[in-house]
């Protein structure tokens, strides 16, 4: 529970704190617009190799780096009265990355494409472990910094204006590839890197003006070994906990698949190159519409329903996709379209409902295993990537079908801990 003197301090710097976190927020959307993950760098990487493998080895790097920090990290940063300083260094180095890539990516990629690859690799590995770290951190300093009652309007606002700002960028992206002649390889794609490092630069502005209040709670796991059976003790105790993990995880296997959704375009369906950034477009279109709902349902039913929305929408996504192969391109717009409102749900959802659910002193353990347990998911990618080598990608997104079935019914059998303190997150 927040403290009274907590909640004063709160509220006498809410609007500093709003105005920096959705700085923060919208700009750091906008950065991962030019450098998607389930369009840019996909397109990217095909034309550095033949080897569908390095979009894995990519996703991979990307989901092990966000997760394997998490435990360590809530163990370390427990006691700490501060966490911004460690979020400001996060920013730093991933903008640093991002504007490094630009650079070479210009001056090597093609005559050295394997080094670019080598590079990119490295580079995504490393910010992503910092994204692991940063996580966590970020989760606890805007927990202090955003008072419970206006998380939501405060998560809503940022995504939507991050996710109109990105459908431009969608545009953008568009019109890069479509025109060769004006941005030719790898010029085009160094620009969009260059984009991608500007605005993880104003991101970094963004935190600098957060004022973070000061956590009053002291340390409650002695040693990082009495941190992790705690935790352990938490995920066997808890349903709902495990039935929260259960339809993360599922939705998980959605969403990290969605990369080689542009590869069924691009060899599947037969798309031109240049219909990826309108393929982005239409995925913020549908992350930026889906937030006004997802917003409206958790503020007035609870975040059960947004996980219970999100899933049913995910389910749509591979269900449109194979739809492609009879219908044509046109439902892969849908496609993306849903993948765009799963992730918003996903992202508004899943992290309102853990903070929710978890007591102050818990948070960062809730949050840090949320994560640190679905881990081994994190491989699925380099998975997909092998096994599209021999089976067509429909196998793939058939398998995307059964899995947010599944989602659907965990997250119907979840408890909201808004309306039942059965849903807590408690040891």
């Amino acid at each position: 529970m927040e403290t009274t003197e907590h909640t004063e301090i709160q509220s006498k710097n809410y609007r500093r704190n709003f105005t920096g976190g959705l700085i923060h927020g919208v700009f750091f959307q906008l950065s991962e617009a030019f450098s998607n993950i389930n369009t840019v760098l996909p397109s990217f990487v095909a034309t550095l190799t033949a080897s569908s493998v390095f979009i894995g080895v990519m996703v991979v790097a990307q989901e092990l780096g966000n997760v394997i920090p998490q435990m360590i990290t809530a163990y370390r940063v427990e006691d700490r009265p501060y966490e911004k300083p460690i979020l400001m260094w996060i920013i730093t180095l991933r903008w640093v990355s991002w504007a490094l890539l630009a650079v070479v990516t210009a001056l090597f990629a093609l005559d050295h494409p394997e080094v670019v690859l080598l590079l990119l690799v490295g580079l995504f590995a490393s910010f992503s472990l910092a994204g692991g770290v940063g996580s966590i951190v970020y989760a606890d300093v805007f927990a202090k910094a955003i008072p419970t009652e206006r998380r939501g309007r405060f998560i809503g606002w940022k995504q939507l204006i991050g996710y109109a700002l990105a459908i431009g960028a969608g545009w953008v992206v568009a019109w890069i590839l479509a025109n060769p002649d004006l941005f030719p390889y790898p010029t085009n794609y160094a620009i969009m890197f260059a984009f991608a490092a500007v605005f993880l630069l104003i991101a970094f502005i963004g935190i600098v003006i957060v004022n973070e209040p000061p956590s009053t709670h002291g340390r409650h796991s002695q040693t990082l070994r009495d941190s992790l059976r705690r935790a352990a003790n938490l995920t066997r105790t808890n349903e709902n906990f495990r039935l929260l993990l259960v339809g993360r995880g599922l939705t998980g296997v959605l969403l990290l698949s969605a990369p080689f959704f542009v590869l069924f375009a691009l060899n599947d369906v037969g798309i031109e190159k240049a219909a990826i950034g309108l393929y982005l477009a239409a995925q913020m279109t549908g992350a930026a519409l889906s937030n006004l709902v997802w917003g409206w349902l958790g503020d007035n039913y609870g975040n059960r329903t947004v996980l219970i929305g999100t899933s049913i929408v995910g389910l749509g996504a591979p269900i449109a996709a194979l739809a492609a192969l009879v219908i044509g391109p046109v439902t892969l717009f849908v496609t993306f379209f849903l993948v765009g409102a799963a992730m918003s749900g996903l992202r508004l959802g899943y992290a309102n409902i853990i903070l929710e659910m978890s007591p102050d002193h818990l948070r960062s353990t809730c949050v840090a295993l949320l994560g640190t347990l679905l881990a081994p998911l994190a491989l699925l990618p380099l998975l997909i990537g092998i096994v599209v080598t021999w089976v067509p990608i429909a196998f793939i997104l058939a398998f995307d079908v059964l899995a947010m079935l599944g989602a659907v019914a965990a997250s119907i059998r979840l408890r909201d801990p808004r309306h039942t303190d059965a849903g807590l997150c408690t040891e």
